[in-house]
């Protein structure tokens, strides 16, 4: 058998049905079902193997379980079981548009040092969406998908994003591949992904017509995205740890971190106390408490959006200073 162009990679966790939906999403490729190859790496889940590895595609497929050791050594360890030239990295909430798979691999072949990314839809399983649900799905769909224009444009690496993503074989490997910089989850690992790319002189191409939609789960309700940044800001003191200098290119967490007295400017020491303040638990009780209340009586997108940002922008900040103080004493979560 001669060697694909594109080898799809998609790492999963406990989720059968959707993987399913997304690996359907293949089926409709333009792009010729010889030109690529799919390989599903299952994270160790609990569901018989056999609904998703015993399902006929039209293009090479295979399934790989292995035991449960994040998405990282998922992505990587799929890429070892396969040969194309381009690499493309879906995950299993992500559905793609029938031309994807073919603009990809035609940006990363035709343009040199580039990382080639989707450009990313946020849907709702739901028939009805909560209001917070309506405003994530908002903002997420203006800042990835262009606020509705699709067209192709370089980004800050910092938006490197691995729910959709080609590069090509050798430029993965001589990148070191993916890495795990953080130990926990969320672990960062595209945005560490990108940043050595960029320190290597790649840039970052979001294709306006490799579409992908993506059936966010954390988007479900306020506390599920809020547990999701805590974790977020709490991994991410390890990520500053192995790059000192990425800090300042994430803005948001310019006031989740300590006051630097002396160094601070005076607007910069203002935002990091007001943070301070609001990240208590009464405040952020009372803010949660007025958001039901509007969700009820006035669910008003003004309104509630800044609600919403600050109460989760509150517990990034609680995640981060949890990761400082584990960070401090030692020990490793």
């Amino acid at each position: 058998m001669s060697r694909p162009k594109v080898s799809v990679v998609i790492p999963t966790y406990n989720r059968p049905e959707s993987v399913l939906r997304t690996l359907d999403s293949l089926c409709r490729q333009t792009l010729p079902f010889a030109e690529f190859e799919v390989v599903v790496v299952d994270d160790g889940s609990n569901y018989e193997a056999a609904r998703v590895a015993k399902r006929p595609f039209p293009f090479s497929f295979r399934f790989i379980r292995q035991p449960n050791q994040g998405a990282t050594i998922a992505r990587n360890n799929g890429v070892s079981q396969t040969s194309g030239e381009v690499l493309v990295f879906i995950d299993d909430d992500v559905t793609i548009s029938p031309e994807a798979l073919a603009v990809l691999a035609e940006a990363c072949l035709t343009h040199e040092r580039i990382i080639a990314m989707g450009t990313l839809i946020s849907r709702s399983d739901s028939d009805a969406p909560s209001p917070f649900t309506r405003d994530a799905l908002a903002l997420a769909n203006a800042r990835y998908a262009g606020n509705g224009r699709y067209t192709d444009e370089f980004v800050p690496f910092v938006e490197c994003n691995t729910q959709l993503l080609a590069v090509r074989r050798e430029d993965f490997m001589a990148l070191g591949m993916l890495q795990d910089p953080t130990g926990g989850w969320p672990n960062w690992d595209d945005v560490d992904f990108g940043y050595r790319a960029h320190l290597a002189g790649f840039r970052l191409l979001r294709c306006g017509q490799a579409v992908g939609e993506h059936w966010d789960y954390s988007l479900a309700d306020l506390q599920k995205a809020c547990l999701r940044w805590q974790r977020a800001g709490k991994s991410a003191v390890r990520l500053f740890q192995v790059h000192p200098g990425l800090r300042p290119h994430i803005p948001m967490f310019a006031d989740k971190t300590p006051v630097t007295w002396g160094e601070d400017p005076p607007r910069l020491v203002i935002r990091k106390l007001v943070r301070q303040v609001s990240a208590t638990p009464l405040v952020v009780w009372s803010m949660e408490q007025i958001v039901r209340v509007l969700e009820r009586v006035y669910p008003s997108p003004g309104l509630l959006r800044p609600f919403y940002r600050w109460i989760q922008g509150n517990y990034m900040y609680r995640g981060y200073r949890e990761g400082l103080r584990v960070y401090h004493t030692g020990e490793i979560e």
